[in-house]
């Protein structure tokens, strides 16, 4: 995020030692435009400034950020005097997960083989998932999820797990000549409802 900054002498006296202070981009701003001396600021004078922040993802799940600036400048007597403005920048959540599935057998298949699934579930959405979990009724439900690189079911954007589980073919299957079978992965982002992929 890359804020503008614009400062105002909107007083009636000569201000000097005029800075700008903004603590979530690191600190003080550097200012360019001025009139004359470096740091001294007219009644009814601006200068100009910019700074960049890098999101975090706490920010992104958070669906805002918000940023206060105060500007500070002395006049020829009495205390300085400081002035701030905030802004709020939405940062739209697009919560979304995904699930990939392999499972094959060759074509000597018979009733009692095995078939072995493979899953990948990742969050390919642009904020943190919750409570992640992976059903596949035809396996018998819930199918563990390992490789989590935090908490147990808490899933971040771009990350993947895995899960392995096996179901042993009929007669009925084999007579049909294939088994189709779907899975479905669920999470929750921080606001909103839960979102699903298969």
């Amino acid at each position: 995020v890359t804020y503008g900054f614009t400062v105002t002498n909107t007083g009636n006296v000569t201000l000097t030692g005029v800075g700008l202070t903004d603590p979530l981009t690191g600190g003080a701003v550097t200012l360019t435009g001025w009139a004359g001396v470096t740091g001294t600021l007219a009644p009814g004078a601006s200068v100009t400034g910019t700074a960049s922040y890098t999101l975090t993802q706490a920010d992104v799940d958070r669906g805002s950020l918000e940023n206060t600036a105060t500007a500070t400048g002395t006049p020829p007597t009495g205390d300085p005097v400081t002035g701030d403005d905030t802004i709020t920048t939405d940062l739209p959540a697009s919560p979304a997960i995904s699930v990939v599935k392999t499972g094959a057998l060759d074509d000597a298949a018979v009733a009692g083989d095995t078939v072995t699934y493979g899953f990948t579930v990742t969050n390919t959405g642009n904020v943190t998932l919750t409570g992640v979990a992976l059903v596949d009724p035809l396996t018998g439900g819930a199918v563990t999820l390992t490789g989590w690189a935090g908490a147990a079911g808490t899933l971040a954007p771009g990350a993947s797990v895995t899960g392995n589980a096996s179901y042993t073919l009929t007669q009925a299957d084999v007579d049909r000549g294939s088994v189709e079978n779907a899975a479905t992965a669920t999470g929750t982002p921080p606001t909103g409802d839960p979102v699903t992929g298969d």
